[in-house]
């Protein structure tokens, strides 16, 4: 049974390094664990604390910054109604705290759709890539406003735009990960990049 990565990236799949593409191949039953180090948090200015601390509270902004920061992320599929879903559940333990980034994804239309939050507030179409050297390359589109049952579309000044860089360093034997969103206003909302390692008690 093929991920909904598979599914949305196509023949372009194939283009990814083999790792990327053992790790894409979620499916139900087969997690994926992994843990690392950001080597910097950083992004944001004073004016947005509040909304960053009022993120925390739906596990998806929060306002800590800071270098050298242990991780975990944890992907699995679970099945709703007949649709797969990916959970992602990354922990930061920044300044003594356990910060959480959590969302869930599945396919629609065609598209990957990102849900951020718990429960979730935003929402994102994302544009799946194979660069050339096989990193695995994500962008934001459309984004929303979860209220109940609807999405408001939101305006493009509102917009987080996200680019994401995956990678699989041979030397180190790690996947890499560099992630910024960015907004028209406010410029650098959020930026971290770092390395992870997939868990040695991954599939036990």
């Amino acid at each position: 049974m093929t991920s909904i990565y598979e599914r949305a990236m196509g023949p372009d799949f194939l283009k990814l390094h083999p790792r990327l593409q053992e790790r894409y191949r979620f499916s139900t039953g087969h997690p994926f664990k992994g843990e690392g180090v950001m080597d910097e948090i950083s992004g944001g200015n004073r004016f947005l604390k509040p909304l960053f601390f009022a993120g925390s509270r739906f596990n998806l902004f929060f306002p800590e910054r800071g270098r050298n920061v242990p991780f975990t992320i944890e992907n699995q599929v679970r099945i709703k109604e007949g649709t797969d879903i990916v959970e992602w559940n990354r922990s930061f333990f920044i300044k003594k705290k356990l910060r959480k980034f959590n969302a869930f994804m599945f396919l629609e239309d065609g598209e990957v759709i990102d849900y951020f939050g718990e429960p979730a507030l935003l929402v994102s179409s994302l544009d799946f890539k194979a660069a050339q050297n096989g990193d695995l390359l994500i962008s934001s589109k459309r984004q929303w406003l979860k209220a109940g049952k609807f999405r408001i579309p939101l305006p493009r000044l509102l917009y987080g735009s996200a680019a994401i860089r995956e990678s699989f360093d041979e030397t180190q034997l790690e996947f890499q990960i560099d992630v910024s969103v960015v907004n028209p206003l406010f410029g650098q909302l959020f930026y971290y990049r770092g390395y992870f390692k997939e868990s040695s008690d991954n599939h036990g």
